[in-house]
């Protein structure tokens, strides 16, 4: 079976796709510029000095006792309290079992038969994205992997479109070829609308004669 080269009698689906899978490089390569800035960033903000300050269990419980925490906000390893003045603190390093103490505490009813705590807000969204972490770092490989095998069969595609492309002179598919095998990424889509995407004529057709 031979395969028509001349991408002038290819159906318009074929050369969209083709012009899909050439384009895909240049978008993945600055979708994972865009993930990897995003990461730095996000460490960056994360990592930023806190505006609150250190607290130990023992001074948080007796806090939580005399009624001056308003606000606890639960999340994973810490617990950051805001008193009724407004001001910060965080407890580090906080085991399950004593997490759940502490919200037991701020629970109770004060003389009022109210909550000792006004608001107690539970954030499991951080354990989440840990989890989902391999899976994403895993999903990033594949993609970076099957687009580097796919650049790497543009190349001899292109180079073979461009032997055997009858619109070229010598030095044309000389030139083509030094393109395609050097700067590939940026040359395949270049071909790809002169040559594949643009409507030619083909050899058997006839000129319109000037009027």
């Amino acid at each position: 079976m031979n395969w028509n080269w001349d991408p002038r009698t290819w159906r318009t689906a074929t050369r969209l796709l083709l012009g899909l899978v050439t384009i895909w490089p240049i978008i993945y390569i600055g979708l994972f510029i865009g993930v990897i800035f995003s990461g730095i960033m996000f460490g960056v903000l994360s990592h930023r000095e806190p505006d609150h300050t250190d607290l130990d269990l023992i001074q948080l419980e007796k806090k939580l006792q005399d009624g001056d925490i308003k606000e606890l906000r639960i999340k994973s390893g810490e617990i950051i309290a805001i008193d009724r003045n407004g001001r910060s603190f965080e407890t580090s390093h906080v085991s399950e079992s004593t997490r759940d103490e502490i919200i037991r505490q701020a629970e109770q009813l004060d003389s009022d038969h109210r909550p000792r705590v006004e608001r107690i807000e539970e954030n499991s969204s951080r354990p989440g994205a840990e989890r989902l972490l391999p899976f994403g770092f895993m999903l990033l490989f594949v993609m970076h992997f099957l687009t580097i095998v796919l650049m790497f069969g543009l190349m001899p595609l292109y180079i073979v479109l461009a032997l055997h492309d009858q619109r070229h002179d010598q030095n044309a598919r000389i030139i083509w070829i030094i393109l395609v095998a050097t700067l590939g990424i940026v040359a395949n889509p270049v071909y790809w609308y002169l040559y594949i995407w643009r409507k030619t004529k083909l050899p058997s057709e006839p000129l319109s004669n000037p009027s």
